[in-house]
């Protein structure tokens, strides 16, 4: 499995990996964190993680909402930028219907 983050995409660094990749890399954080950290360490990570949701779940649906914006942006650009092009023959009259 070959994991590519985009540092340089800020918030929408990981915005690109598919969710079974994610959670493949979140497995492995936790597995890790476990690993480095006492039980009740890691018990106190686990339980500040299950808050996450009744903390931030405003947030969380507002950055989902944007995100999925800029997804369907991004294809329809693409779209558009896949159709074929053709020369124009005559001037432009500014009417694009």
């Amino acid at each position: 499995m070959r994991i590519q983050i985009e540092l340089d995409e800020g918030t929408e660094a990981a915005a690109e990996i598919p969710n079974e990749q994610f959670q493949t890399l979140v497995r492995v954080v936790v597995w890790e964190l476990a690993m480095r950290t006492s039980r009740d360490r890691f018990e106190e990570h686990v339980r500040q993680l299950s808050g996450l949701h009744t903390r931030f779940g405003s947030d969380l649906e507002t950055a989902r909402k944007e995100r999925d914006h800029r997804r369907f942006v991004a294809s329809v650009l693409e779209d558009i930028r896949s159709l074929p092009s053709q020369p124009r023959t005559e001037p432009s009259t500014g009417l694009y219907l």
